[in-house]
């Protein structure tokens, strides 16, 4: 039984003996009622009764303590529950757990004996290989001595002997050729045994720290792309992918032979002096090979830097030519004898033709052949064989035995150019002349993007000189008229428009002149007069319009459609097809004119940046929209207009 059971029994056990007792002193009051009994037995009565009721006070908080004790009997079997059903839940993710740490130490141990087995095998191998080594010396050492011997040619024994060590000589070649593949394979299969163990290991220590599968995977990736960058950064077949300039020259050194490179790390690694003593206790032969090999690269890195210096005076004389004609004419006959090539050509890519085209003005198209492949990769591409390079404007096919080709990228990291490389004296193109390349493309780099800038500052300056001249035409004005023709004039040279409306602001009045016709003559705004295109006589019209609106607002506004605004008035408004850039000019917190002009988008200053012929169009030229221009040009006049005062 419960001890909630118990107390219940208790509580009513006491409740019936409080009532009997009760009944007995009801029977015994009316008893002594009817027999007229004495003070005495009334008081007893009366201290029977006091006693009785203390007795149910007492058992009254009893059973309020007893309910309040039942209460927190309760709520501590319900939490001892829920702590059961947690600890349950917990016991089964820690067994889980144990099970993958289980799983995870058996697959290490396994690994780790399978690491083992390789690298036993491994070390075998090596031994075999380098017996193989020494028996294909051996044989060649016999070979030399038989080849040097002065016996009769006629002796067929000493000819079938020579064959037969000729054989055995070929036969051990492929023997070690196939032992050292399977160096090689066991050894890639011991890195990356290597690297599933440390995985793994990494694995299980993040599970101990509770870190989430996903930070381990990336984790996992970082360090594999880490290396791969490290490997890439040597690889002397990356020169192309990576495009960049080296850190240093490794890569020449990895292009060697296993063996070969081995003997030239441990000349950087040991010094000369160590590594001439531990070539003087080898054999005639590996004397021999060693002092060819160190020769050989000598003249190899001396023909190499010599090239460099070479490149880098020519650059330096290319730096200092200013036209993009001449650099690409300096590029195509200066830099041949250092690829040993037949063409080294700069193509700048005219983005809105669709073609590409050289220092002899020689213009190709960039649909087909080996240059579409980089406008569509951007990327450099070495071709090794005979390939169609690209077709030019005449549709005639350019054909090139091997080349190099590599993109030209402007400050957008835009396409701008191609440098071709093409037609090698040599039957193909190494990895020294792809580094020439790499400098030389980056060079070229600089020059696309210094041309750019500079002709963004030339037409900057041209527009600035427009700007200076107009604001001085305005300043010799004498009258309002005058003042109102040269407005007109430098508005319709500047943003290219003919179509202008331009008013004075005086008060609650629009001041204008009357135009004849709809634009100026194409020389100057002097014979405007004398053509009649402009009354001298001022109109004065009063506000109105989206004109009297923008006035009104103080603030700039482009319509889109003017017949559709409800504010639009024929009489002041322009009417144009286009959008109409309504801008007031403001000094001192007042609007003194107003004027209004459609927007164009070929205004003057596009039509010279398109001048500028160097990648894409879109991305060339002045920063500048046409509200711009106009602002720049409203400031102007409020300028004008504020030092003349005039009426």
């Amino acid at each position: 039984m419960s001890p909630n059971s118990n107390t219940s029994v208790d509580i009513t056990q006491l409740t019936n003996v409080l009532q009997h007792f009760y009944q007995q002193l009801h029977m015994q009051i009316l008893k002594m009622v009817e027999n007229n009994s004495k003070d005495t037995d009334i008081m007893k009565i009366m201290d029977t009764i006091k006693i009785l009721s203390k007795g149910l006070e007492k058992a009254s908080q009893s059973e309020l303590e007893l309910g309040y004790k039942d209460r927190q009997l309760q709520k501590a079997q319900q939490l001892y529950s829920d702590l059961e059903q947690k600890f349950q839940v917990l016991k089964t993710k820690y067994d889980d757990l144990e099970g993958q740490n289980k799983n995870l130490k058996t697959k290490i141990d396994e690994l780790m004996h399978q690491n083992q087995l390789n690298y036993h095998q491994y070390q075998l191998q090596t031994k075999l290989s380098g017996d193989l080594n020494h028996k294909v010396t051996n044989l060649e050492q016999r070979l030399e001595i038989i080849l040097e011997s002065d016996f009769p040619n006629e002796s067929v024994n000493i000819r079938k002997t020579l064959t037969d060590l000729v054989k055995e000589c070929e036969r051990q070649k492929r023997e070690l050729q196939l032992k050292n593949q399977e160096i090689s394979r066991l050894t890639e299969q011991y890195k990356s045994s290597q690297q599933r163990i440390s995985k793994l290991n990494q694995k299980l220590e993040l599970m101990k720290k509770k870190i989430s599968i996903r930070e381990l995977e990336n984790l996992a990736l970082d360090r594999a792309e880490w290396i791969q960058q490290d490997d890439k950064q040597n690889d002397p077949t990356q020169i192309l992918i990576r495009y960049q300039a080296c850190d240093n020259l490794d890569f020449r050194i990895n292009a060697l032979k296993l063996e070969f490179a081995d003997i030239m790390n441990d000349i950087q690694e040991q010094g000369t002096t160590v590594f001439t003593q531990k070539v003087m206790q080898s054999t005639q032969k590996q004397i021999k090979e060693s002092i060819q090999l160190v020769t050989s690269q000598y003249l190899s890195f001396k023909d190499f830097s010599e090239k460099l210096n070479m490149m880098l005076k020519q650059l330096i004389s290319l730096q200092l030519i200013e036209s993009l004609q001449e650099q690409m004419q300096f590029i195509e006959y200066n830099f041949k004898h250092v690829f040993m090539c037949q063409n080294t050509r700069l193509w700048i890519l005219d983005a809105q033709m669709g073609i590409l085209y050289s220092s002899n003005n020689q213009r190709v198209l960039i649909n087909k052949g080996s240059f579409s492949e980089v406008l569509r990769f951007q990327k450099p591409l070495h071709k090794r064989d005979y390939n169609l390079l690209c077709d030019n404007t005449n549709h005639v096919a350019m054909y090139t035995n091997q080349s190099l080709l590599y993109p030209i990228f402007n400050q957008n990291q835009i396409l701008s150019g191609i440098l071709e490389i093409s037609n090698s004296v040599s039957d193909y193109f190494s990895f020294d002349e792809e580094y020439y390349g790499v400098i030389l493309a980056k060079f070229c780099e600089q020059l696309i993007k210094t041309q750019i800038k500079t002709r963004l500052l030339s037409v900057t300056l041209k527009f600035d000189s427009m700007v200076q001249n107009a604001f001085h035409d305005f300043l010799v004005s004498k009258t309002q008229f005058e003042l109102y023709k040269h407005i007109r004039y430098w508005m319709e040279t500047i943003l290219t428009v003919s179509m202008i409306a331009f008013y004075f602001v005086k008060n609650e009045s629009f001041i204008t002149y009357k135009t004849i016709g709809t634009s100026w003559d194409g020389m100057t705004h002097k014979n405007a007069v004398t053509q009649g295109r402009v009354l001298d006589q001022p109109i004065i019209l009063s506000k109105k319009g989206i004109a009297k609106q923008v006035c009104d607002r103080k603030k700039e506004l482009i319509v889109m459609n003017m017949r559709k605004s409800i504010e639009f008035d024929e009489t002041i408004d322009l009417d144009s097809i286009l959008p109409v850039l309504i801008h007031p000019i403001i000094y001192d917190n007042q609007v003194i004119a107003v004027f209004e002009v459609p927007i164009k988008q070929r205004n003057l200053l596009k039509q010279e940046k398109d001048k500028i012929m160097l990648g894409s169009s879109t991305i060339v030229g002045l920063d500048q929209s046409f509200e711009m221009m106009a602002a720049k040009l409203g400031t102007t006049i409020m300028n004008a207009i504020n030092i003349l005062k005039l009426q």
